[in-house]
């Protein structure tokens, strides 16, 4: 008879010995690749993890790292620089872990202190968090009252959700064409627009570049005015006061393309404490206190969970702001002569959440488009005149807002981007320009 084979390392022997002796090679691999910094396996589709960076001056000269990006056959090796790459690292792993462990997974401490940290950001008292962008603005304007019969002031370029938040409670959007320069809904146009039925004006700062508040607070007077602050966390005014800052309320998005994310979510900051508790309760079915349903609401409240992962990109905004800002400037050195690109009030500092530029007339945009991607650069297009989408019709002539609606391109900009990718980005937009 032959010999019983000893058993493998492990403890057992058979095939559970070998998943268990499998099993911890694995771990030792992995606890050696984490300590000479290497990032660990990820799932499949799952984006890359950076690491957090000791300084915030260090992060854009992080060249040697990096990032897995679509594969596009154009480019040599297949790699294709994004439009956007949302910044995650081990502290949102960290803090969705906490919460998942706490057992408290709707909104609780996670959730109260993202709204004291935006409260504090923007110089406000009040902080309320929300499912998303969308709903933090139609919550602002159901909360003033704004209904069937009301006009409410809007600029024509922008991603439609302002003008469907009016939509959907009856009310009118009366688009503003935006400055040919900034982008911004033109005071002018406010001025010019308003009428005894408009209840409120809403004021985007579009794609994180501050409007000129002080001449919109001189156009508009006493009319309530909400900011649409969705893309401008970090940016401020030429007055050196924060976005968020400005109106009866001001309105930030979450979304993965937003300076910071937690996937999807929105917060509301105002001065206002009667306004901060109306949307509280709408936010909550309507419920002022437990059983207590004071007016029809909606469950549009934000989890513990997003609102962890919040936290985190929260506590490294400057670095965020930093390395953002240093790419911006370093592309827009480059690109400035070839392209025309977004322009701000003297005296504002934008975050540069999106770095675009208008095509020339007789440019087609989806070659150019084309072009980029086949040099492995992915551009997209910029943003939406509000009235061709078909929900708030024709008004008339709106030139700038059609003309960056035709014409207008998104570069790739982003905080983990490195120096070899920025230069790539540079150097195709140049030539294709």
């Amino acid at each position: 008879m032959g010999r019983e084979p000893p058993p493998r390392r492990g403890g057992r022997g058979g095939a559970s010995g070998r998943r268990g002796g499998a099993t911890q090679r694995r771990r030792h691999a992995l606890r050696r690749r984490r300590r000479r910094g290497a990032p660990g396996p990820r799932l499949a589709g799952e984006l890359p993890r950076a690491r957090p960076a000791h300084g915030a001056a260090a992060l854009p000269d992080q060249a040697a790292r990096r990032h897995r990006r679509p594969h596009h056959p154009g480019e040599p090796g297949g790699l294709m620089i994004p439009l956007a790459r949302p910044w995650t690292t081990e502290a949102e792993e960290a803090a969705v872990l906490r919460v998942l462990r706490s057992g408290w997974l709707a909104a609780g401490p996670e959730v109260a202190a993202l709204e004291a940290g935006f409260a504090e950001r923007t110089g406000r008292a009040h902080g309320i968090a929300v499912s998303s962008g969308t709903a933090a603005l139609e919550l602002v304007l159901q909360a003033l009252d704004v209904g069937p019969g009301d006009e409410v002031l809007c600029p024509a370029l922008t991603w439609p959700s302002p003008a469907h938040a009016i939509a959907r409670l009856g009310a009118r959007a009366v688009l503003v064409d935006v400055d040919p320069e900034d982008w911004n809904g033109a005071p002018e146009a406010f001025a010019a627009a308003r009428t005894p039925a408009t209840r409120a004006a809403i004021a985007i700062d579009q794609f994180g570049n501050p409007v000129r508040a002080a001449a919109l607070r001189a156009a508009l007077g006493d009319l309530p005015l909400v900011e649409d602050a969705a893309c401008a966390l970090g940016s401020s005014f030429a007055d050196g006061a924060p976005c968020g800052s400005l109106g009866v309320a001001a309105c930030f998005s979450l979304h993965p393309r937003k300076v910071i994310t937690c996937g999807e979510g929105g917060v509301v900051v105002t001065d206002d404490g009667d306004l901060a508790e109306r949307l509280r309760v709408l936010r909550n079915h309507g419920q002022r206190a437990p059983g207590a349903f004071t007016s029809p609401g909606a469950n549009l409240r934000l989890s513990d969970v997003n609102a962890a992962i919040a936290n985190a990109q929260l506590a490294r905004l400057d670095a965020i702001l930093d390395a953002r800002r240093t790419h911006a400037e370093a592309l827009r050195a480059r690109l400035g002569a070839h392209y025309r690109l977004q322009l701000g009030p003297a005296g504002s500092r934008p975050n540069h959440q999106t770095l675009g530029a208008l095509l020339p007339p007789g440019r087609d945009r989806e070659m150019f488009i084309a072009a980029a991607a086949e040099r492995g650069v992915q551009v997209g297009r910029l943003s939406y005149a509000v009235d061709r989408l078909g929900q708030v019709g024709d008004q008339g002539p709106l030139p700038n807002a059609r003309a960056l609606d035709e014409r207008g391109v998104a570069f790739p900009l982003f905080p983990t981007m490195t120096i070899d990718e920025r230069e790539k980005v540079a150097d195709v937009l140049e030539a294709i320009a």
